[in-house]
């Protein structure tokens, strides 16, 4: 759990070295929580299914610096090995609906009392123990929609538009996960007692949010008699026109591609900065900022202009001005940019040349997060994992014999 810092010639401990994760195999948040831990240097094992001798992996991406090992949940001699793993690890976490673990016989109530320092984390949408929502389907868009938050991703009198997945499962979800095993792990070293964490989408989603709910209350959210965000007078929902997105022109070296720059210059000063850049700050009896009457027309204004360049000519135009006004990029172009080069915000994907994924945030300056490190081969740790966790030669021999473990995944038939 070392690595070495080559800019200092040093080698430093991780901030989560000594920390054991056992993960049950999910999609989505579980994994990314889980993914943080091991990124901070927790040694985490994802735990995917066995099944007659050969694996099943949902294979998320987001499994980097894992070591994964197959077994069968289904079986009590799988869920045997479950419990002797669990018995000496820090943290567990589960990603299914309630009550799914408890007929696997390995809950909270199970583990925790053979290992009472066990932090055990609990990943579901709705929640537990809530009405029949806790034991309903979901996705992303029906979390935040329970919670209130999808109301705010509107624009106009358009439809709401939730933010691809990233409010519910990561945010609200993998993200709140792994903060609730921290603060676990660091109530455990007052109390010594492990404790159960309940991360549900809806709530963690809701708690991200928590600065909007408030303004809502204060009535910088502007909400109608129906109690709906108006978005139309809500200056974050891009109702003014010095806070939204604009098409530029089209770049003769990317034809066909349409690209964008994003404008947010609330403040009086950024405006006037963002108003230079746009040529407007020398014109006689413009509109007053905040003069709602002229929002329609300012927008269609501003719309022109950005449109006279194109973004990257835009971008060298307020490139180090306080105007609010940055390009959009895609995730291809946002890793090669000097800013984020610079800040070392992206990294190399492991085996993939060519391509970049985020490192870990936030950067620690004595404990920094590991670079990217390729995922594991499902169920390709097995039997390492299991003879470091005590278990003899003849033991993880029979437990492969009898298809309880495995190593090697499912090929299909060619024919």
């Amino acid at each position: 759990h070392n690595v070495i810092d080559r800019s200092r010639n040093k080698y430093f401990a991780m901030a989560l070295a000594g920390v054991k994760v056992l993960e049950l195999e999910g999609i989505g948040p579980c994994p990314l929580a889980a993914c943080v831990l091991a990124d901070f240097g927790a040694e985490v094992i994802t735990v995917c299914r066995a099944h007659g001798g050969s694996v099943r992996s949902q294979a998320d991406p987001v499994s980097r610096g894992k070591r994964s090992i197959a077994v069968d949940m289904k079986s009590p001699e799988g869920i045997a090995v479950l419990k002797r793993l669990a018995s000496s690890a820090d943290v567990f976490l589960e990603p299914f609906r309630p009550g799914v673990v408890e007929k696997l016989g390995i809950g909270p109530e199970v583990l925790c009392q053979e290992n009472p320092r066990l932090i055990y984390g609990r990943m579901t949408g709705f929640g537990q123990g809530g009405t029949e929502f806790s034991t309903m389907a979901g996705h992303d868009n029906n979390y935040i929609a329970l919670a209130g938050i999808l109301d705010f991703f509107r624009r106009g009198e358009e439809k709401p538009f939730a933010p691809a997945n990233f409010a519910g499962d990561y945010a609200g979800g993998g993200m709140m996960l792994a903060m609730g095993v921290l603060l676990a792990l660091l109530e455990r070293q007052r109390s010594g007692r492990g404790q159960v964490i309940d991360a549900a989408m809806v709530d963690g989603a809701n708690y991200a949010a928590l600065p909007l709910f408030k303004w809502a209350q204060t009535g910088f959210v502007p909400v109608g008699p129906d109690g709906h965000v108006k978005a139309s007078d809500f200056i974050l929902c891009q109702a003014p026109p010095w806070s939204d997105v604009y098409l530029c022109k089209e770049d003769p070296a990317k034809p066909g591609t349409r690209q964008y720059m994003t404008v947010q210059a609330i403040e009086p000063q950024f405006y006037a900065e963002l108003l230079r850049g746009l040529g407007l700050d020398t014109v006689k009896d413009l509109p007053a900022q905040y003069d709602r009457s002229a929002w329609s027309s300012m927008k269609a204004r501003f719309a022109e202009i950005f449109l006279a360049k194109t973004r990257d000519e835009w971008a060298v135009i307020f490139r180090g001005k306080d105007a609010c006004c940055v390009p959009v990029l895609n995730a291809s172009e946002a890793a090669v940019h000097p800013h984020n080069m610079k800040r070392g915000s992206f990294a190399p994907t492991p085996g993939s040349a060519g391509l970049f994924e985020p490192a870990p945030a936030p950067k620690l300056s004595r404990t920094p997060g590991h670079l990217p490190r390729p995922g594991p081969t499902p169920g390709g740790d097995t039997r390492s994992v299991l003879a470091q966790a005590g278990f003899s030669t003849s033991e993880i021999d029979a437990l492969f014999e009898r298809g309880v473990a495995a190593d090697q995944m499912k090929r299909k038939s060619k024919l």
